[in-house]
């Protein structure tokens, strides 16, 4: 490991107060918050079957990742001699591979080939190494590490794409869910791992809102500015209500929990919301 060690101390000798806040910026774009963010604009206001295809990449891949990392219990270089860590929250766990570099890989190349323009595909290629230099940067990562967040997150977001779009071609969006089941193998296996029951519960929230979002609500992704902001606003409001709420009122243990509370956020994103916005008619109608 000294020839890792030695990369980690390379990059980390630039270290200074402006990179440090650049790299923390760079290293939370990869994380929860900004990417349900972002998939809820485009679920809601900008391009829903996109919204859908990515989504259900970037979910499945988090579950698949915290697998992985149990599978190998790889240690990270938290402690090492030499090495000073950041951000020790996002950093639970074990090293191999990193969830960061496969998350941003997941939601970069998924939208890449969704979009398939030349500057989106310059910007997640800039996206993804910067998040997997952050890694380094803030000292939770090997170089392997990010390496191999990089190969599975590219390697699993090929697959997805070429089912999805399969699934949608012969109209057999069932067949999703067969991506979904082995995942709850890795749950009874590692039901203490907090980020793959976490992203299990999401993935089955949201690929159950995707089915039924298709087949009974049909949502329409129009109206003018203001009616998208609002859809906005009000969806992401209760997306935290939701969250936050149904935390304390479930009578179960704290990962059975999670499970049904992020099940219910998935849900929400795909096809909870788009049915509110469908009965407030005023925020779904032509202007």
């Amino acid at each position: 490991m000294e020839w890792q060690l030695n990369i980690l101390t390379w990059v980390q000798s630039f270290k200074n107060p402006v990179l440090d806040q650049f790299f923390l910026l760079i290293t939370i774009s990869a994380e929860e918050l900004f990417i349900i963010a972002v998939a809820a604009w485009f679920m809601w206001c900008q391009n829903k079957y996109l919204a859908q295809r990515v989504g259900f990449a970037f979910l499945t891949s988090t579950v698949f990742n915290p697998t992985l990392k149990d599978i190998f219990a790889i240690d990270r270089p938290i402690g090492v001699t030499g090495v000073e860590s950041m951000r020790l929250e996002t950093a639970p766990g074990y090293s191999f591979p990193s969830g960061h570099a496969q998350s941003a890989t997941s939601f970069w190349f998924a939208a890449a080939l969704g979009i398939r323009r030349r500057w989106i595909a310059v910007l997640a290629s800039v996206m993804i190494v910067l998040v997997a230099i952050s890694r380094l940067y803030l000292g939770v990562h090997w170089f392997t590490d990010v390496i191999a967040g990089i190969f599975f997150g590219l390697l699993w977001v090929f697959f997805i794409d070429r089912l999805f779009s399969y699934c949608e071609r012969e109209n057999k969006m069932s067949y999703l869910w067969l991506v979904i089941v082995p995942f709850a193998i890795a749950y009874f296996l590692y039901p203490d791992n907090k980020p793959l029951v976490v992203s299990f519960g999401a993935s089955i929230g949201f690929l159950a809102g995707i089915q039924l979002e298709r087949k009974y609500l049909n949502f329409k992704i129009e109206g003018v500015l203001w009616q998208k902001l609002t859809r906005y606003a009000i969806g992401l409001l209760m997306l935290v209500v939701i969250k936050a709420a149904l935390k304390p009122l479930l009578p179960f243990p704290e990962m059975i929990s999670d499970l049904i509370r992020y099940g219910c956020i998935g849900f929400w994103v795909s096809a909870g919301a788009p049915w509110l916005f469908q009965r407030l008619n005023f925020l779904s109608s032509k202007a």
